[in-house]
C-alpha cells in the first residue's frame, strides 16, 4: 500500500511540474513573436522588450495583462473569423510568458538567446513616399479627465487622380497619438475642426484606413495577375481624424501619411471601394437602458470580394457583430466583438478574401449599454443618446473595403500578397563589415557570410519587415575560420515566401548583427 501511495505521488509530481522556463530557451521567441512590434525602441510602447534586463523589469506588469487578457491588444473573436496580422497570444505562448514569471523570470544562457527582430524607425515601407500629407504641429488639450478629438482637413495639392498600392499613418508622438482616422474628400466640402475636442470624424469624407498601436500599413493586394487599390482623385482633401488620449495635455504632435503609388499605366487594375456598407442612423438609446441596434443591407446585386471590416461605435457601445447569409443559407462571418472598446478601433482585413455572392444579405447587430455601470458613458447621470458625429452621440456603421469579385478570389491569402511591392528601388545600408550576404537582391538563395577567429556559439534567424519570424536558420557551435549560411527564400514550413523585404539577424556569443534582405520570387 505504501509503495502505491509513494508511485503516486511520484506521478502527480512529475505531472505537475514543467522545466523551468528561461528567457533564452523559449520566452524570448514568445516576446519578438508578439509583443515588440510595439516594444522596441522606436515602437509605441512605452518600454522595450527586445532583451532580457528590460523585459525582467515589468515582469509582474507582464504577468498581470497576459492573466487578464489585456494585451497584446486585440478585439475581434478569431473563433468566428481569422484575420491578416492576428495579435493574439495562443495557449501555448500564454502558457511560456507566465511560467517565465512565475518560475523567477530567469534569463538562462542570454548567449544562445535567438537574435531579435529587427526594426528600423517608425517608418516601416520602404523607399520615399510619392505624396507626403503632414498635419499641422497640434498640441493635445485632453486633460486628466477628457481625451481630444480634432480633425484636420488638408489638400492633397494632385493635379491627377492616382492609383494607391499602399500608405502608412506615422504618428509624430508615438506616446501621444492613440488613433487616427485617414479620409478623402473629394467633395472638399469639410473643414478642420481642432477646437471643441470632439470630432470623432468629419461630416463628409469617404473612410480610407486607420491607425492604431501595433497596426501595420496598408498594402493593397496585387499578384502577377492584377494590382488593386484605391483612387485617390486630383484636387481632393485628406482628413486626418485624430484621438489624443487623457493624461497628453501640452505633448506636441504632427502626424504624417506617405501614400504610394502605381505607376501608369496599371495594367489589370482593380479599384478597392471604401463604404459603410451597413448603418443605422435612426435609433434612441434611452437613459438607463440596454438596447440593440440592427442594419441589413440587401442590395446585393453582382458578386463582390470583402477585404476587410471595420465596425465603428462610440463609448456606450458594448458589443458588435456582423455576418452575411448566402442565397444557399450559409452563414459569411465577418467580425464578432464581444467586448466593444472605443479607444481599439481599427480595419480587420481578411486571412482569406470573402466572396459574397449576389443575392446575399448582411446584418449587423450591436448592443449599447446607457447605464451607470458602463465606465466609459460620457453622461453622469446618464441621458438619453441620438446618432451624431460627436464622441459624445452614438453611431453604428461597419464598414468594408471592397471590390468586383473575380474567380478565385476567395482563396487569395492576403498575407501573402502585402510585399508585392516592397521589392522597388530599396537602398540597402550595411550593418556590419563582418557579415555579408549575396547576392542581394536574390532569386534562388543568398549566402550569409561571416568570419570567427574562434569557434563561437551562432544564432540566425530570418525576420519580415513587421518583426515576424520567417526561418531559423541555424543554431549551434561554429569551429574558427569562413562560413556560408544559405537562405533560399522558404520560411519555416519550406513554403517559398513572397517577394520583398527582409532581415537576417545573427547573434554570435552573444554580439549581435543584422542586415537587410531582398526576395525577390519571379
Amino acid at each position: 500500500m505504501k509503495r502505491v501511495i509513494l508511485l503516486s505521488f511520484l506521478w502527480l509530481l512529475l505531472h505537475n511540474s514543467h522545466a523551468q522556463v528561461t528567457w533564452a530557451d523559449q520566452a524570448a521567441a514568445v516576446f519578438y513573436a508578439n509583443c515588440t512590434q510595439c516594444h522596441n525602441p522606436n515602437g509605441v510602447a512605452p518600454n522595450s522588450f527586445l532583451t532580457y534586463a528590460t523585459t525582467a523589469n515589468y515582469a509582474p506588469l507582464i504577468q498581470a495583462y497576459v492573466s487578464n487578457n489585456m494585451m497584446p491588444p486585440w478585439s475581434a473573436d478569431t473563433s468566428f473569423q481569422h484575420y491578416s496580422q492576428e495579435r493574439v497570444l495562443t495557449q501555448t505562448d500564454r502558457d511560456i510568458i507566465l511560467d517565465w514569471v512565475m518560475d523567477g523570470s530567469l534569463s538562462g544562457d542570454l548567449n544562445q538567446a535567438p537574435p531579435p527582430p529587427v526594426y528600423n524607425n517608425n517608418q516601416q515601407l520602404p523607399g520615399a513616399p510619392d505624396l507626403v500629407i503632414n498635419a499641422p504641429t497640434y498640441m493635445s488639450k485632453a486633460t486628466n479627465l477628457s481625451d481630444d478629438y480634432v480633425c484636420f482637413v488638408i489638400p492633397s495639392g494632385l493635379l491627377q487622380d492616382k492609383k494607391i498600392k499602399a500608405f502608412e499613418i506615422i504618428p509624430g508622438n508615438l506616446e501621444t497619438v492613440h488613433h487616427c482616422l485617414v479620409y478623402k474628400d473629394s467633395s472638399n466640402s469639410a473643414t478642420t475642426d481642432s477646437v471643441g475636442g470632439n470630432c470623432g470624424g468629419p461630416s463628409a469624407g469617404e473612410l480610407m484606413g486607420a491607425y492604431t498601436p501595433g497596426s501595420t500599413p496598408i498594402i493593397f493586394p496585387a499578384t502577377n495577375n492584377f494590382a488593386s487599390g484605391m483612387i485617390l482623385e486630383a484636387g481632393a482633401d485628406i482628413i486626418l481624424a485624430m484621438h489624443y488620449p487623457e493624461g497628453s495635455y501640452g505633448t506636441y504632435d504632427q502626424t504624417k501619411v506617405h501614400f504610394y503609388f502605381y505607376d501608369e499605366p496599371t495594367p489589370n487594375f482593380r479599384k478597392i471601394f471604401a463604404s459603410p456598407i451597413l448603418q443605422n442612423w435612426s435609433f434612441n438609446i434611452a437613459a438607463n437602458s440596454i438596447d440593440t441596434v440592427e442594419a441589413t443591407f440587401n442590395g446585393v446585386v453582382s458578386n463582390f470580394t470583402l477585404l476587410s471590416v471595420f465596425p465603428h461605435m462610440h463609448l456606450v457601445g458594448k458589443q458588435i457583430e456582423s455576418y452575411a447569409i448566402a442565397p444557399n443559407n450559409d452563414t459569411i462571418p465577418f467580425i464578432r466583438i464581444p467586448h466593444w472598446d472605443f479607444e481599439w478601433q481599427d480595419f480587420y482585413w481578411f486571412e482569406y478574401m470573402k466572396k459574397i455572392p449576389f443575392g446575399a444579405q448582411l446584418y449587423a447587430r450591436g448592443i449599447y449599454d446607457n447605464t451607470v455601470n458602463n465606465e466609459h458613458n460620457p453622461n453622469s447621470p446618464p441621458q438619453n443618446i441620438n446618432p451624431g458625429l460627436n464622441t459624445s452621440d452614438e453611431m453604428f456603421l461597419v464598414y468594408f473595403h471592397f471590390m468586383v469579385y473575380a474567380p478565385g478570389d476567395e482563396y487569395i491569402n492576403v498575407d501573402s500578397l502585402t510585399n508585392q511591392f516592397l521589392s522597388k528601388s530599396v537602398v540597402l545600408e550595411s550593418k556590419s563589415s563582418n557579415i555579408t550576404a549575396f547576392p542581394n537582391p536574390f532569386h534562388d538563395f543568398t549566402q550569409i557570410a561571416f568570419t570567427l577567429n574562434e569557434p563561437k556559439y551562432v544564432s540566425l534567424y530570418i525576420y519580415d519587415l513587421q518583426g515576424k519570424l520567417v526561418k531559423n536558420l541555424f543554431e549551434g557551435n561554429k569551429l574558427s575560420g569562413s562560413h556560408q549560411i544559405a537562405w533560399h527564400g522558404k520560411n519555416e514550413m519550406g513554403t517559398a515566401v513572397s517577394s520583398g523585404i527582409y532581415f537576417y539577424s545573427i547573434r554570435i556569443d552573444g554580439q549581435l548583427f543584422n542586415g537587410k534582405l531582398i526576395y525577390q520570387n519571379n
